[in-house]
C-alpha cells in the first residue's frame, strides 16, 4: 500500500506538471552544458515529494519521521523549486542546506533517543553536516541524464529497505519500521516519476527533486547506521546479519554499518568527488556546472546516453548488493572488508576511466586528417 499510494499520486502530479510547468516558468532550456536539445518541463520532483508525503499522511508514518522528511525536507524542496525558477547563488543554497542539515541531525538524534555519540560532539556535528549536505548536492549533480539520479535513488532505496527489514526481522529493532515505510514510499514516488523520465524524458525532476533525494538518504542512512549508539555497543559489537546463516544474532547498532551505507551510496559519492577533483585540478570552481560527470565521461568513451545510464545503475546495484553480501557472509569482518571493497571499486573505476580516455586520446592523435 505505501508503494502503490505513493506511485499513483506521484504519477498524477508528474503528469500534471508536464502540462503546468511552462506556465510556472519551470522549463529547462538547452545550453552548452546540457545533453538535451529541446526545452523540457522540470518540476517532476514535486511529484516524487507529494507522492511520498501523501502516502506518509494517509498511511500514518510516525510523526517524528514525518516532520524530518516532510517538514525539514520540504525546506529543501522549496529551495530547489526556487532555484529551478530563478537560479540562486551557490552560497545561498549551501547556507540553507546547512541549516536544514543541522535541523535534520537534531531530529535524527531525537528519533534515536538521544543515545551517546560514537564521536566527540565537536567532530560528530561537522561530519554529519558534511554527510547530509554532500549527499544533497551529490544527487543534484547526478541528475544530468534521463532516469539517472532517480534510477540510482530507486536502487539505493530498495537496498536500504531490504537491509532495514532484515534488521527488524532478525533483531526486532522496531525504530526502523518507519524508516522502512519511508523507503518503500520513496520507491513508489520514484516509480511514478520514472514513467515520464525514461528516455526520451518528458519531464525532469529539477533541483527540487534531486536535492530532496540527497537529503532523504543523508538522514535515512543515519537511522540505519547510527550516529548515536548505546554505550555498550562501542565495545561489544556483534554480527548484524549473521542470522542469515547462524541462528544466534546480537544486534550492534554501531558504526560498523557505515561501510555498508557507503556501498549503497557509492555512485553519488564517486561522481561528486571525481567531478570536484577534476574541476579543482583544472583550476576551476567546484560549483561550476559542466559536462564532466561520470555519465558524460562514459558517453565520451563511446556509450550512448541510455547505455551510460544503464551502466551506472547496474554498478550501483552490483556494488550495493555485494556490500550486503559481504556483511551476510562474513559478519565479523564486514566493516573492514566492505571498506576494502569500496576502496578497490573506486580505484578500479578511476583507473579504467583514465586508461580508456588516454587510449581514445592517443588513437585520435594517431588518426591522420582526411
Amino acid at each position: 500500500m505505501p508503494f502503490l499510494v505513493s506511485l499513483a499520486i506521484s504519477f498524477l502530479i508528474t503528469w500534471l506538471m508536464i502540462r503546468w510547468a511552462p506556465f510556472l516558468a519551470l522549463v529547462d532550456i538547452p545550453n552548452e552544458r546540457k545533453v538535451h536539445n529541446r526545452p523540457i518541463p522540470k518540476g517532476g520532483g514535486l511529484g516524487i515529494f507529494v507522492g511520498w508525503f501523501s502516502a506518509a499522511l494517509l498511511l500514518g508514518l510516525d510523526s517524528k519521521e514525518l516532520s524530518l522528511w516532510g517538514g525539514i525536507g520540504l525546506i529543501i524542496v522549496v529551495l530547489g523549486l526556487v532555484d529551478d525558477i530563478r537560479p540562486l547563488p551557490w552560497q545561498w543554497r549551501l547556507a540553507i542546506q546547512t541549516i536544514a542539515a543541522i535541523a535534520g541531525i537534531w531530529q535524527v538524534r531525537d528519533i534515536l533517543g538521544n543515545r551517546p555519540s560514537i564521536l566527540p560532539e565537536y567532530l560528530l556535528w561537522p561530519a554529519a553536516v558534511i554527510w547530509i549536505v554532500g549527499l544533497t548536492n551529490a544527487f543534484n549533480m547526478l541528475d544530468n541524464m534521463d532516469a539517472l539520479s532517480a534510477g540510482v535513488a530507486w536502487i539505493a532505496a530498495a537496498l536500504f529497505a531490504f537491509t532495514s527489514i532484515l534488521v527488524i526481522f532478525h533483531a526486532f529493532f522496531t525504530i526502523l519500521y518507519s524508516a522502512f515505510g519511508a523507503q518503500i514510499m520513496l520507491m513508489g514516488g520514484l516509480t511514478g516519476f520514472l514513467w515520464f523520465n525514461r528516455p526520451l524524458a518528458k519531464i525532469f525532476m529539477g533541483d527540487a527533486g534531486s536535492t530532496f533525494l540527497g537529503f532523504f538518504f543523508g538522514t535515512n542512512s543515519m537511522l540505519l547506521a547510527g550516529l548515536f549508539v548505546p554505550a555498550p555497543a562501542a565495545t561489544d559489537r556483534g554480527p548484524i546479519f549473521s542470522s542469515l546463516f547462524v541462528p544466534d544474532i546480537i544486534l550492534a547498532f554501531d558504526p560498523g554499518l557505515w561501510p555498508l551505507v557507503f556501498c549503497f551510496l557509492f555512485i553519488p559519492w564517486y561522481d561528486l568527488t571525481s567531478v570536484v577533483t577534476i574541476r579543482l585540478c583544472q583550476g576551476r570552481s567546484p560549483f561550476h556546472a559542466d559536462k564532466q560527470h561520470l555519465s558524460h565521461r562514459l558517453v565520451a568513451l563511446g556509450l550512448s546516453k541510455p547505455k551510460a545510464v544503464a551502466t551506472i545503475c547496474l554498478l550501483a546495484a552490483i556494488i550495493g548488493s555485494t556490500g550486503l553480501l559481504i556483511f551476510s557472509l562474513v559478519p565479523a569482518h564486514g566493516p573492514t572488508l566492505s571498506l576494502i571493497f569500496i576502496g578497490v571499486c573506486s580505484m578500479l573505476l578511476a583507473v579504467f576511466e583514465l586508461v580508456a580516455h588516454r587510449r581514445i586520446r592517443h588513437g585520435s592523435q594517431q588518426t591522420p586528417n582526411c
